[in-house]
């Protein structure tokens, strides 16, 4: 589970940004420092070389110009009006000049040790390949001084002229101060400019960031927290076991949690009305859930939804007593009908709830603790349910088992054990119900209580129907190999009914088998037909009109109209046993069971009592008008061997 800390608003980001904005900004603005003074540099050593050589080209076209006689003369005086300035206070200079009659030189403040330096490497120059072989030109430096000179090589006469680039540093001097202030100028826009894009992409990021980590905490279809939100705000503020040093919680102000209580909800039918009624019913159904969910709590509660139909919510110093009251406030919510598509829908819920400490001491535990609760509570439909030690091993073996069931599936482990089901008045058998048996490899027999739900949460209903009807049709084929022709009974979940092509591979195997479909039976529970009553009845009436029979098991015990049971057109009504047990002493469970009888009579139905365990029962009943019933004073669930010799033998029950 990722840390919520890597979703948070990075506070030091806009200075991170503003640094790089201003290292680039500093950057540019030197490299724009260097490139022109350099550009600078280069332009004035051009110009005072160009310069340079028209001096010498003067002097050689002079001395070209005037007679030999006068040439020294005239030279001179042209070194004086040239050279012999302001300029020859401060430069270094030399000039030598060279020809027919003619030898003249003149030297300022360049030593001797000086030229004897700078003449042979301005000798070499002369000897290398030049684009003005005749008139070679450059710069060379001496003792950290920018020396230029100029030579022209002519036939008659040879000049040589050497000074210093005092001029050049003049120029770059005026260029450095205004590229200074150029620079700064150009720094404080890039400051600026740095200063605004960085507080707008600061803006953008973060708000980007903020999405993300809603988006990653938060449920998008009812806005509420999410696990991860949940996990990370308990951790938070639940000590770890290992470093007990609190955390600081910017949920709850407090140096350690002293206790708290977590509730694990899940909506009973809610699947039932997604098929029923489409995904976006039940979208609305979860919001309006959620919505009033979350009015019934206080500021220091907070409600999360985990996925699908399932909620949790976190309830820090709430004591196991409050929890009590708490838990049995939100069953009252949760069964309160919703409207949908102008529908009163009622859902209903098992929640469970655990506490810390006294249930577990971390976040993750607390969760698992409250969910096993949870479903203990969904399979004794008892609404609620507080997590105990004997959950815990509940919910380890519950975990095994899921995991072993596909082994389960595959490897044929869950068997169909038989119950008889038998005629009153003469103990004939008249059908067996079959009920399914997981043969456990290291647990022994397993009752359906133990696996069916485990298979309803797997989303492997429709396999499951499948495999049920597969083995009860083989077992059909075998026995009429022998002779034997006693329908089977087999329950199938409402959710087996909406597998659009389960009728098509009932069929098909019957005929595989070469078996009367009236020799198979489908059992439903009363409750769970009522939720979805027309596509239902549409597929019941289907299985019918092939001949398969069908039935309403525990009949009495759901909350369906009576015409809806009446729209079913069933072949049987079975009673359930909560009636029948104790039916001796109960005058209120006689009635409803007479009731019953004769509703089923109108109904063009046969009642089957369930739960039979003595003579009287059987008695009482036979006098109501039951002609059928099956329980333990007739015969426990059996194997399909045992079952079999009892069928061969035409045994008259009880025994």
């Amino acid at each position: 589970m990722p840390p919520l800390s890597e979703l948070q608003r990075d506070k030091s980001f806009r200075l991170k940004l503003i640094m790089i904005c201003l290292s680039v900004a500093l950057s540019v603005s030197t490299i724009y420092v260097v490139v022109s003074y350099r550009l600078a540099a280069d332009l004035g050593l051009k110009t005072e070389l160009d310069s340079l050589h028209r001096q010498a080209m003067l002097l050689q076209g002079e001395l070209l110009l005037t007679d030999k006689e006068d040439s020294k003369e005239r030279v001179s005086e042209l070194i004086e009006l040239v050279y012999f300035n302001d300029n020859l206070d401060s430069s270094e200079f030399y000039l030598n000049l060279s020809g027919p009659n003619l030898q003249w030189s003149i030297t300022n403040k360049i030593s001797p040790f000086q030229l004897e330096r700078l003449m042979p490497a301005l000798a070499s120059h002369t000897y290398k390949r030049m684009p003005m072989k005749d008139m070679p030109n450059g710069v060379e430096v001496l003792d950290d001084k920018q020396f230029i000179w100029q030579m022209i090589l002519g036939e008659q006469y040879q000049i040589t002229i050497i000074k210093t680039s005092k001029n050049i540093d003049d120029t770059l001097n005026f260029v450095m101060k205004r590229l200074i202030i150029t620079s700064i100028i150009v720094f404080w826009l890039a400051t600026w400019f740095a200063l605004t894009l960085s507080s707008w992409m600061n803006k953008r990021v973060q708000g980007k960031n903020d999405t993300l980590a809603h988006l990653a905490t938060h449920d998008s279809l009812t806005g509420l927290p999410n696990r991860l939100f949940l996990t990370n705000m308990m951790q938070n503020v639940i000590p770890n076991p290992i470093d007990t040093k609190p955390l600081k919680s910017g949920y709850i102000d407090k140096l350690a949690l002293q206790q708290a209580s977590l509730f694990v909800i899940d909506l009973d039918k809610f699947k039932e009305v997604n098929d029923s009624f489409g995904h976006a019913a039940g979208d609305t159904l979860l919001i309006k859930v959620a919505q009033k969910l979350k009015q019934a709590l206080n500021e220091t509660q907070t409600l999360v939804r985990i996925g699908g139909d399932e909620f949790i919510i976190w309830s820090p110093e709430l004591s196991i007593e409050e929890a009590y009251k708490l838990v049995q406030k939100l069953i009252l919510i949760c069964n309160e009908p919703v409207m949908v598509n102008n529908l009163s829908i009622s859902t209903g819920a098992s929640i469970g709830f655990s506490h810390y400490p006294s249930h577990a001491i971390d976040a993750e535990s607390l969760i698992i603790c409250a969910d096993t609760a949870m479903h203990e509570a969904k399979q004794k439909r008892s609404g609620w349910s507080m997590f105990s030690e004997s959950n815990k091993k509940c919910g380890r073996q519950r975990l095994k088992l899921r995991a072993d069931l596909d082994n389960a599936l595959s490897d044929r482990q869950i068997k169909l054990h038989y119950q008889p089901k038998v005629s009153l008045k003469n103990g004939h058998i008249i059908g067996v119900e079959a009920l399914a048996r997981w043969h456990h490899p290291t647990d022994g027999l397993l009752a359906p209580i133990h696996f069916i739900d485990l298979i309803e949460q797997s989303g492997r209903v429709q396999e499951f129907g499948r495999y049920v009807i597969l083995n009860a049709i083989e077992q059909l084929d075998i026995w009429h190999t022998q002779g034997i022709l006693t329908p089977i009974a087999i329950n199938l979940s409402p959710y087996n009914l909406l597998d659009p092509s389960l009728l098509e591979f009932t069929i098909t195997l019957l005929k595989k088998h070469k078996i009367d479909p009236r020799k198979l039976e489908i059992e439903l529970i009363e409750s769970s037909t009522s939720i979805n009553i027309d596509d239902i009845s549409s597929r019941l009436s289907d299985f019918k009109n092939a001949g398969i029979k069908l039935a309403i098991d525990d009949f009495g015990t759901g909350m369906s109209s009576l015409s809806y049971i009446s729209n079913l057109n069933v072949n049987h009504i079975k009673i359930d046993r909560s009636f029948t047990n104790g039916i001796e002493q109960d005058s209120k469970k006689q009635a409803v069971v007479s009731t019953a009888i004769m509703l089923a009579n109108s109904f063009g139905s046969e009642a089957i009592a369930e739960g039979i365990e003595n003579k009287t029962q059987a008695d009482i009943l036979i006098k109501m008008g039951c002609l059928y019933g099956q329980g333990y004073y007739y015969a426990k669930p059996m194997t399909a061997d045992n079952i079999q010799a009892m069928l061969q033998a035409n045994a008259i029950l009880p025994l």
